[in-house]
């Protein structure tokens, strides 16, 4: 059974009235480009922001899966084959440089070349668990929107969640196109410096990422479209990445305020019981009631935690151990570029892109388990005392249960703002070692 649709839910009469495809107008550039990013503005609706940077990026790329068939898009299978092309071919390169002690270049090719082989890991997985991860979503959003007696301060609590998720995601996701287009743009900014100092026979043109190509594919007519392969495996690995990472942080966003919700409602339900010294059966059943409803809820929304991290424990823990060696890799290689502008404002740019895509899951884990937490002291401040000796074995059993918090943890690690910031100490320690050898 279809439920009816929220008002909040529901486009504007005059977003609908104003769409250039019903006048009969198509639409401009712009026009689009400003629909795809309502969700930095404050004022729309709760679904525009609802996995709103997710949904964009694997889109693109193939790998949404909110709605499935049982065939998967061509351009998914596509984007893994080029991604796949690169990851090996620069691993390869990489492995070169290192065989020749050159150091600086090898850290250089590997620091992508990591990131990229991560990411294709992602899109594997992404593939592997489709059916679970279109589900998982589907079940997310009954639990958030199907609510029959839904109090504003509920709503006003998934619109916060909603909206801060949609911004925080397009961060790493922004930092990692700045990257990516940093690293395409700069053989071409050096060959315009090098022009507009009349240099350019000191110039030879080289690709975005060092990768290992026949060398025809390096020399005209084929290099134009060799570079342009090689900067669209870049595009391919940061919309995948902002995807795969925005999906887990929308996830455990709205997983947290499906706690926050119920201990909303928690205290909606004891409020207008709190300045009564003894209730009568009828309120009594009543209040029952809508606890074992509370209880049923908390349940149902334990079990999709569970699930959900069960089948993001590889993705999590391959990016927390790629994100610190990439971190510690881009600063030493900041350490060794000295004073070339274009090549620091590169590492930092890759550092600061790491660093985003790492905090997003830092502080996603630590969302859910500081709301699944609270449930508890929630529960404890309402006057449950009220309740009979029975009844009040619901609400100790609800205490028991949400004291343990919900961590997202995988094998050796626990996303958390305590676990980002020992990476960032692990860091430090890495470029003190470094500098000590300068």
């Amino acid at each position: 059974m279809v439920s009816p649709k929220k008002p909040w839910l529901e486009e504007e009469p005059a977003t609908r009235g104003s769409d250039n495809r019903l006048s009969g107008y198509p639409k401009s550039p712009v026009s689009t480009m400003a629909n795809w990013f309502r969700f930095l503005k404050r004022d729309q609706q709760l679904n525009v922001y609802f996995f709103a940077v997710p949904k964009l990026s694997l889109d693109i790329m193939g790998y949404w899966p909110g709605n499935i068939d049982n065939r998967l898009p061509r351009r998914s299978i596509v984007h893994f084959v080029i991604l796949a092309i690169g990851v090996i071919t620069e691993i390869h390169a990489g492995l070169r440089f290192l065989d020749q002690q050159q150091i600086t270049l090898a850290l250089e090719t590997l620091c992508p070349a990591g990131t990229s082989a991560v990411t294709l890991l992602k899109m594997f997985l992404m593939l592997r668990y489709r059916q679970d991860l279109s589900a998982m979503w589907k079940r997310l959003r009954s639990l958030l929107f199907d609510l029959k007696a839904e109090q504003p301060d509920q709503r006003e609590i998934r619109l916060r969640h909603s909206i801060m998720a949609a911004r925080i995601n397009f961060w790493p996701l922004s930092t990692g196109f700045f990257t990516c287009t940093t690293y395409n743009l700069k053989p071409i900014l050096i060959a315009i410096v090098l022009f507009l100092q009349h240099r350019s026979e000191d110039f030879v043109w080289f690709t975005p990422f060092n990768m290992t190509m026949p060398r025809v594919l390096l020399s005209s007519p084929f290099f134009p479209l060799t570079y342009i392969f090689i900067a669209y495996t870049g595009y391919v690995t940061i919309f995948m990445f902002g995807g795969c990472d925005g999906f887990y942080f929308e996830f455990c966003a709205h997983l947290s305020s499906l706690f926050e919700v119920l201990q909303a409602e928690i205290r909606s339900i004891f409020k207008p019981y709190k300045d009564h010294l003894e209730l009568t059966p009828l309120q009594l059943y009543n209040l029952e009631e809508r606890m074992r409803a509370v209880i049923i809820r908390h349940n149902a929304i334990i079990e999709l935690t569970r699930f959900f991290r069960e089948r993001y424990t590889i993705i999590t823990l391959a990016h927390f151990v790629s994100a610190a060696m990439v971190i510690g890799f881009s600063m030493v290689n900041l350490l060794a570029v000295g004073n070339n502008g274009l090549g620091a404002l590169l590492y930092v740019a890759y550092t600061i892109a790491a660093l985003s895509q790492l905090l997003v899951y830092c502080y996603g884990g630590t969302l859910v388990a500081e709301n699944s937490t609270e449930l508890c002291r929630v529960v404890f401040s309402c006057p449950w005392q009220l309740l009979k000796p029975s009844q009040r074995l619901l609400v100790q059993l609800l205490i028991l249960r949400s004291q343990r918090p919900m961590s997202m943890a995988v094998p050796f690690f626990s996303p958390s703002l305590a676990t980002f910031a020992a990476i960032l100490q692990t860091s430090g320690s890495i470029i003190a070692l470094v500098k000590s050898f300068q």
